[in-house]
């Protein structure tokens, strides 16, 4: 995150704006999203597997619709639901978790973080279509990853009170080969989705139908792993994908 911070800084030419007046609502948009991150990590680190962890990340459309409904941007709506748990099992597919992973699941504190992860997600997404109109969709990216970095270290810095695994407050120095693994992270898995998500338009896409349509992301990462390093995909992940695809087009058409 804190490298994809002068990437952005080159997309919006040194144009940075921050106004006093908004400060509070970047910083409010800083924690969640730093919250959402240190949930995910966070799950691996204690021990949850990470198709489970990636699978409990993927309820954040549960979560969205929920906060829609009861903010009042959206009417309740059973037929949204239904194809909202459609997709999310779709995503619980995708992800690679079996049956067996399930019942053999020991319930820790790093599925209680996963689950946290959804939540924030969803969270986030709210904050997001609150979005400052004088400020565009890469200035409002910027002020966000901006606070989210500062919110990280103060997690990081905080959590080493309660716990000295170095998967969680460890501080590595990368060598090159791990350098420019995270620079492409940063540009291709960062930037670049969390700059489109900024220019979607909250007049034309609902808070569900965003949601919804973000479990595409689980779906991509089948193809490129496919195409890129010729993983293996079974049958129920491609049931999955067809899931997913299936969800994201009924919620559009509703």
């Amino acid at each position: 995150m804190a490298l994809s911070l002068p990437l952005i800084f080159l997309l919006i030419v040194g144009k940075v704006k921050l106004e006093l007046k908004d400060a509070a609502h970047f910083m409010l948009r800083g924690l969640v999203f730093s919250a959402f991150l240190f949930s995910a990590l966070s799950s691996i680190a204690f021990g949850c597997p990470v198709p489970v962890t990636v699978a409990l990340i993927y309820t954040q459309p549960f979560f969205t619709a929920i906060i829609s409904f009861l903010s009042g941007r959206e009417k309740p709506s059973v037929k949204k639901l239904l194809i909202v748990f459609i997709g999310i099992f779709g995503a619980f597919l995708v992800s690679g978790v079996r049956l067996e992973q399930i019942l053999e699941l020991d319930i820790n504190v790093g599925i209680l973080f996963a689950s946290f992860g959804g939540f924030f997600y969803a969270l986030y997404l709210f904050l997001k279509r609150t979005e400052k109109h004088a400020y565009t969709p890469m200035q409002a990216l910027f002020n966000t990853f901006l606070f989210a970095a500062l919110f990280t270290i103060i997690l990081g810095l905080i959590l080493r009170f309660f716990t000295e695994n170095p998967l969680l407050v460890g501080f590595v120095i990368p060598n090159f080969y791990q350098f420019s693994l995270l620079i492409l992270f940063a540009a291709f898995s960062t930037v670049l989705p969390y700059g489109l998500l900024n220019y979607v338009s909250t007049a034309e896409v609902s808070p569900t139908s965003e949601g919804t349509i973000l479990l595409l992301d689980p779906a991509l990462h089948i193809v490129w792993a496919t195409i890129l390093l010729n993983q293996y995909v079974s049958l129920f992940q491609y049931f999955g994908i067809a899931l997913i695809l299936a969800s994201a087009f009924a919620m559009l058409r509703s």
